[in-house]
């Protein structure tokens, strides 16, 4: 969000922008240190909203005396705060100020067009409401932060040519090919800051600014996919999606349709742009939204790989197929999983693996999920026993069972043929594995 590195110079010039922001640092460093105490926060808050309703009182009358930059700023911080902490009528309000300051200085594209960093300060406040709200973005897009980086095509052609393979119901698919897009970029951010030369900030200025413009870029068309996906799974609820009635009888026989992992990829790509890249801490309840759908998306994948409990290991199926065959069931004779499906054993062996970048996609997606750490509050009477955590780590051991992973080393070569930002997610595998690793490597067969 701030490339060019004036963001804490220009917060030193306005008392509710500094205020606003200190409470959005309390607030990230309660959430990392798992503290209840709120005190610095609602001071802080409670300052920034004191000073910024002093203001107003002479700022936004007319004219001659327009809303200042440090007043918007105050409040597009004021709704991250809110967002961050799960007040989300709280950020409602403060977002539908912010809404009406920037019309008042002519919007967003036109009003703030001196100064990129306004830019993205609303911009990320809009993102933060509307993701942990549900809701569409309220602002347009802005033009100026539209450049992006190189594509590296580390995706595409391969999720097209393991579409072109015969697919069935255990199989996996990305039909969306914006999504595919997206992740492509995903990863070119990711790849830039992986070998960012943070020695040499000055010459990387615009290497900087291009990161920056292609996060901004992700995470708008992840909203506008999200907003369509929550359209049409409205449509599926209520029985309104429109059909188009066929022109004559299809007369042939029907295969079961692959698992389209199209939204479950939306919402991993968004939670990593969340957690990774913008830096944010697991445990914070602005995620739970997020999660939330993540979960609900992998709900059909997870109940067509059977993933909801333990599955058989592939050795217990090669040693089926080698005493069909008359042999022993040897090491050798595990490796199957490329016989059919990304995702399933099969009767016969195939001459070429299949590429497992559907599978390595849904391994990666469980692994973000894995990550968040968000605690579901103790004062609400309708929310389950459990929480997100609980759901990721049974999935994740499971699928990694089907797919006979049981070394750490072989699921950071799966998850890094995805996207990989290594300062982060080295760490999070170590927490993970100390989770799940044991229980793993006991299936070892020797």
């Amino acid at each position: 969000m701030n490339p060019e590195g004036t963001w804490i110079q220009a917060l030193q010039l306005d008392k509710a922008a500094t205020h606003a922001f200190i409470a959005m640092i309390a607030a990230m460093h309660n959430s990392l240190a798992m503290w209840a105490d709120t005190s610095t926060i609602d001071f802080h808050r409670f300052q920034a909203v004191k000073s910024i309703n002093e203001r107003l009182n002479l700022e936004g009358k007319d004219d001659s005396k327009p809303i200042s930059d440090g007043l918007v700023v105050a409040v597009a911080l004021l709704v991250n705060i809110e967002t961050f902490i799960g007040s989300l009528s709280a950020a409602a309000a403060h977002m539908s100020g912010l809404k009406r300051m920037v019309d008042l200085r002519g919007g967003i594209v036109e009003g703030f067009n001196h100064s990129s960093i306004l830019q993205r300060s609303i911009s990320w406040a809009d993102y933060s409401y509307a993701t942990a709200a549900t809701k569409p973005v309220v602002f347009p897009f802005i033009p100026q932060l539209a450049s992006s980086l190189a594509l590296h095509d580390r995706f595409t052609s391969r999720s097209m040519m393991a579409n072109m393979e015969p697919l069935g119901f255990r199989d996996l698919t990305v039909h969306n090919r914006e999504a595919v897009e997206l992740f492509e970029l995903l990863y070119s951010i990711t790849e830039c800051i992986n070998n960012f030369d943070y020695a040499s900030l000055e010459s990387t200025y615009g290497e900087r600014i291009q990161v920056s413009d292609s996060i901004y870029m992700v995470e708008w068309r992840l909203c506008q996919l999200e907003e369509v996906s929550r359209s049409q799974n409205s449509w599926k609820r209520t029985g309104s999606a429109p059909v188009i009635p066929s022109v004559e009888e299809d007369t042939r026989p029907r295969h079961p349709s692959p698992t389209d992992l199209s939204d479950v990829l939306i919402y991993a790509a968004h939670l990593f742009l969340h957690l990774a890249i913008r830096g944010q801490p697991p445990s914070a309840q602005r995620h739970r939204a997020l999660t939330d759908a993540l979960m609900s998306t992998l709900y059909d994948p997870v109940l067509a790989l059977g993933l909801l409990s333990q599955p058989k290991p592939y050795e217990h199926l090669g040693s089926q197929l080698a005493r069909s065959s008359g042999r022993e069931g040897g090491p050798e004779s595990w490796s199957i999983y490329n016989l059919s499906s990304e995702t399933g054993p099969v009767s016969a062996p195939r001459q070429q693996q299949r590429d497992e970048l559907h599978a390595n996609i849904l391994l990666w997606a469980l692994f973000v999920g894995f990550c968040i750490r968000v605690q579901r509050p103790s004062d609400e009477p309708s929310a389950p026993p459990s929480d997100h955590h609980d759901f990721f780590m049974n999935t994740l051991k499971n699928y990694c069972r089907m797919r006979n992973i049981v070394e750490k080393g072989e699921l950071l070569e799966k998850l890094k043929d995805v996207v990989w930002l290594y300062s982060w997610c080295e760490h999070q595998l170590e927490l993970i594995w100390e989770e799940i690793g044991e229980e793993l490597g006991s299936r070892i067969i020797t």
